[in-house]
């Protein structure tokens, strides 16, 4: 059975020349329409490696090429063996041949079926070419978008700066004749109070009131322009007691006067700007001290928990609440709940607040009930490094 692989002879057969009757002319047209087939069949898989030898990335499918070359090549071949069987008869060879070429396209046809969805989904040339028009389009626009979003922030800064800058300035200068009005009220009140009717005396009282009012306003906006003035090296971390602490004292007065009840447990170490905390902490206890239901004791509790990369300080006063409504809008700039007769203040204190809040990269809400009102102040425990002064969008009201 081997030796007639190479030869048939001895089993009685004949080479295919002997069908052509040995004519010279039939021969020679089968056999050179077969050479030239091989030689074709021989190219694409050398095409094809050299395609993938060149390509700069690897094939997804570079298997799928493998085998489609490995049947390409034994097609080849068969039409090589055909020409050898017209002067041999190696026809066990020729089936053998046959039969692994049959194996290997019918693997062939079964690996490509699935390729079928994915090559039908690659995009043409002109389409690729189109989808990278659109592309370079929308970098473009985007870049336009991105310059114009710089320039616009650029001069939102210089307005902000040109604002605060405004502000430090002009309350600065109104402080100048209001120490006139209120200290010639003061001295024409203490000379001449006795030549004085009870009309004349309660418009002095009005006067002075006013002035009084008007510098603690310009107090309140001085403060609110200085947020955000402070560097990078006033953030440091320190006793949170000691912060809440010096906040107390600022109150004494206030504490005393009305008895107030100022609990908290222990605190911990918190990297913050102080000087600043120290104000938001003085804003919300004169609040809850003030806004007081009639009759009863202040009492304010303080806690703080660690939430993740955030301090979660949470202040519960037994004050007179907040209407659901306006639990946003108190921390708006002038926005009071209240008339100047039935509480003291400006409506500057919580956006005060706030801004310090955003300054650290935190966040201040409120919520109320029938208890009172809690304020949840939300403090990074790593604060950011201090960008330029922030937005403020409530000077823009002033």
């Amino acid at each position: 059975m081997f030796a007639n692989l190479f030869s048939g002879a001895g089993a009685g057969l004949l080479p295919h020349g002997v069908c052509f009757q040995l004519r010279p002319d039939l021969i020679w047209l089968h056999v050179a329409s077969d050479a030239v087939i091989a030689i074709a069949y021989f190219m694409i898989p050398a095409a094809l490696l050299y395609f993938i030898r060149r390509r700069r990335q690897p094939l997804s499918f570079g298997w799928a090429v493998g085998l489609f070359a490995a049947f390409i090549v034994l097609c080849g071949l068969s039409h090589i063996v055909g020409i050898i069987t017209v002067w041999l008869p190696i026809y066990y060879l020729q089936g053998i041949e046959k039969a692994i070429t049959a194996g290997v396209s019918l693997a062939t046809a079964i690996a490509i079926i699935p390729l079928v969805p994915k090559l039908l989904a690659m995009r043409s040339p002109e389409e690729l070419a189109e989808a990278n028009q659109r592309l370079r389009e929308e970098i473009t626009s985007r870049e336009l978008a991105e310059e114009e979003m710089r320039r616009s922030l650029a001069n939102m800064n210089r307005a902000v700066k040109e604002l605060e800058q405004f502000a430090y300035i002009t309350s600065h200068d109104l402080q100048a004749p209001l120490r006139t009005i209120s200290g010639f009220s003061q001295l024409l009140n203490r000379r001449h109070r006795d030549k004085l009717d009870g009309d004349a005396l309660e418009f002095l009282d009005y006067i002075d009131k006013g002035a009084r009012q008007m510098q603690q306003l310009i107090q309140d906006l001085l403060a609110l322009s200085r947020v955000g003035r402070s560097d990078a090296a006033s953030v440091e971390r320190k006793p949170l007691a000691e912060t809440l602490t010096k906040a107390i004292k600022g109150l004494k007065t206030s504490i005393d006067k009305t008895g107030a009840e100022i609990a908290f447990g222990t605190l911990p170490e918190v990297e913050a700007n102080h000087g600043l905390l120290v104000q938001l902490l003085h804003n919300l206890l004169d609040n809850a001290i003030k806004f007081q239901k009639p009759g009863e004791r202040p009492k304010v509790r303080i806690d703080i928990d660690r939430d993740g990369d955030f301090w979660q300080l949470t202040m519960a006063d037994n004050g007179i609440g907040i209407p659901a409504d306006q639990l946003d809008a108190v921390f708006a700039i002038f926005r009071r709940l209240h008339g100047p007769d039935d509480y003291d203040g400006t409506g500057i204190g919580l956006a005060i607040c706030r801004k310090i809040a955003e300054y650290h990269g935190g966040t201040i809400h409120a919520t109320s009930d029938d208890s009172g009102t809690q304020f949840q102040l939300r403090l990074p425990v790593t604060v950011p490094k201090q960008r330029a002064p922030t937005a403020v969008a409530e000077l823009h009201r002033v």
